[in-house]
Order: C-alpha cells, then structure tokens, then sequence
C-alpha cells in the first residue's frame, strides 16, 4: 500500500469516526491507570471501574500499601483485580523512587525514546502502553498497535508480522507522524463497529475499496 493510498484510508477512517478520544485521559498517570485497567477487560467495565478509583483516591499520591484491599473491591467486578492492583502499586512506588512523588509530568520534558524507555522500565508497562500515554496524553506523534489497528492493517495490506506488538514498528512506520492519532484512534473504532474479528462487516466498510481482505473476500464469493 502506497503513501497517496494510506492517505485516503485515514482520510475516509477520520470522516467516518471523528477521531474520536476513546474516554483517554489527558494526565499521563491518569492516562497509565487507565489502559492498565482495561487491559483484558471489556470497554465499559474498565471504564466505571477507572472512575469509581478515581473518585476513591483523587490523588494517586495518596495511595498507598495499606489500600490494596481497598483498591482490589473496586477493580473485582472487571476481573484480574489483584493483578491490576499489585502492579498499580508497584508503578506508583517506583515513581515516589524516581520523582519524590506518583507523577509523570517529567514526561513533558522528555524525547520521544526516552519517555518512553522510562515508561517501560515501569512494572508491567509494554511499548503499547507507554505509546498510549506518549499520544493521548503528551501530544506525541506514534501509533500505539492493539488488537484492533493490527487487525485493519494487516487486512488492508500493510506489512504486519503475527501478532500486534511484534508489528508495532510496521504498522507505525508506515502511517505518517502527523496521521498516527486519527489512525489509532479510528482503526479502534473501526474494529469494534465494522472490522470484526471473525464476521467483519464489510458491506458497510467505508474502507473496503482500498482493503485486501476484502478483495480476497469478493473474489471467492465470485
């Protein structure tokens, strides 16, 4: 797929979605809690369990050891609580370590490779992870590569390896930096409306010109 062609695919993505934010947060740390929360947990479970953690400890400051049963209550109904809580805890103790205090705002100062280095020295924080924070929440220019955007990548034709975080460099490389937001953004939505994983709905693609899956699709049906 071509530079002109991966224009007019995020182009037709943008009309049809809206960039939309996905409920992401502007506050890196707030932003971090939140994509570990939804880590293998259905969209709006982690969503009102983000908020009733929020609305609980205010300030990630103040939490501490001693809340770990509180903070697992909260996190139990979206499943994976004690694992989600042990490593909320370990993030926030190793940035008191780093910073005197649970804060990422030195992000702000930080290139690109190196915030996101640190983000991954973090316990239990992937490149996926660290990208989402460096995009939603510091305003920079990469693509962070779930289930989703690798699912519309590989079946529009994009060169992909198997799975989406070992196709991360593929599929960022080969958006342009100022397109990385609305693709990510629109590719998520995409696939949860539209590019399924096992019945896509490609009669109702606003894509599916460009897409190879679905060439391949209509072929056979032919």
């Amino acid at each position: 797929m071509g530079p002109e062609t991966v224009r007019r695919v995020c182009r037709a993505l943008s009309m049809e979605y809206g960039n939309p934010r996905l409920g992401n947060k502007s506050n890196p740390l707030d932003e971090l809690v939140y994509i570990i929360l939804s880590t293998r947990t259905q969209d709006q479970a982690f969503r009102v369990t983000f908020a009733k953690l929020k609305a609980r400890f205010p300030s990630w400051g103040a939490v501490r050891s001693r809340d770990r049963q509180r903070i697992e209550r909260i996190l139990r109904p979206a499943g994976l609580s004690r694992l989600k809580t042990r490593q909320l805890l370990a993030v926030f103790g190793d940035l008191r370590s780093s910073f005197g205090r649970a804060t990422l705002a030195p992000m702000r100062r930080l290139p690109n490779r190196q915030a996101e280095a640190f983000l991954t020295s973090l316990p239990g924080v992937a490149a996926k992870v660290a990208k989402c924070v460096l995009m939603y929440s510091l305003g920079r220019h990469v693509l962070p590569v779930d289930v989703h955007v690798h699912r519309v990548a590989t079946r529009l034709g994009l060169r992909t390896k198997k799975r989406p975080d070992t196709s991360q460099d593929l599929i960022e490389g080969a958006i342009p930096q100022r397109l990385r937001y609305g693709f990510h953004v629109n590719a998520v939505a995409h696939g949860r409306a539209v590019c399924l994983p096992r019945v896509p709905r490609c009669e109702v693609c606003c894509i599916a010109k460009w897409c190879d899956y679905y060439r391949a699709r209509v072929a056979k049906a032919s």
